[in-house]
């Protein structure tokens, strides 16, 4: 099937297709959640320099939302989401985008890209390699288009626009959240929490009290005493 569609045009804001007729919505929040995530090292080489490379991949899915094409039936269930750095600390920016031409399935053709501010991006991947980022959650505001009239209908869907004159397909966006949280077994407690923790030396007994120790022995020679002399009663009482 081929995803190509040259018909479309905007007009004040409105796109018109064959399909029916969309607008874009500024405050309109898309929110995704992402597991799997994996650290990729590498590096390039661009204008004679070394550049790091490093980036997280992972799979990520809408969250209370759906992902479509215009004109193409299905919705995407699932996307590969690659995170980079950048310079800077500006907000974080999010990318999803098909490849001209692509053909097939939009699972296997959409891909988001997430760009992270670099003290964040490090953030996260040390929390990774340590075990505390299991599950990753983000919500953006994004120039998809959602049909018109649609309102509140839930859950929204949120379309890409068609390719026009062979150009890829993309669509970008602001992320307003983002935040990370350790898997089931990197909890306290989990395997992976667990191999990562120090072995831990067998507790030492606690030194006693001299001034407990005193007491003690007291108490005993008290007791030694009243035996002494329940025993001397009871030959007494005998006699």
């Amino acid at each position: 099937m081929n995803d190509r569609t040259d018909s479309a045009g905007i007009v004040d804001g409105r796109m018109t297709v064959a399909g029916g007729t969309f607008v874009q919505n500024p405050t309109k929040v898309l929110a995704f959640t992402a597991e799997g995530l994996v650290p990729v090292a590498g590096y390039d080489w661009r204008d004679g320099a070394l550049h790091d490379a490093g980036r997280i991949e992972a799979r990520a899915r809408p969250d209370g939302a759906r992902l479509a094409r215009i004109d193409q039936p299905g919705p995407a269930q699932e996307l590969a989401l690659t995170i980079r750095s950048f310079a800077g600390e500006s907000a974080p920016l999010l990318r999803l985008s098909l490849p001209a031409g692509a053909q097939g399935d939009l699972d296997d053709r959409l891909a988001a890209e997430l760009f992270l501010p670099q003290p964040l991006f490090a953030g996260l991947r040390q929390d990774l390699t340590d075990g505390r980022a299991g599950s990753l959650s983000f919500a953006a505001t994004t120039n998809l288009w959602l049909r018109d009239g649609a309102g509140d209908d839930e859950p929204p869907v949120f379309h890409l626009a068609p390719e026009i004159d062979g150009r890829k397909a993309q669509a970008h966006g602001r992320v307003q959240s983002i935040s990370w949280r350790a898997g089931p077994s990197d909890t306290a407690g989990g395997p992976a929490f667990l191999a990562g923790q120090p072995d831990q030396a067998p507790e030492a007994e606690p030194s006693e009290d001299p001034v407990a120790e005193q007491l003690r022995r007291i108490n005993w020679s008290l007791k030694q005493v009243l035996i002494v002399l329940a025993f001397l009663m009871l030959i007494i009482a005998l006699k």
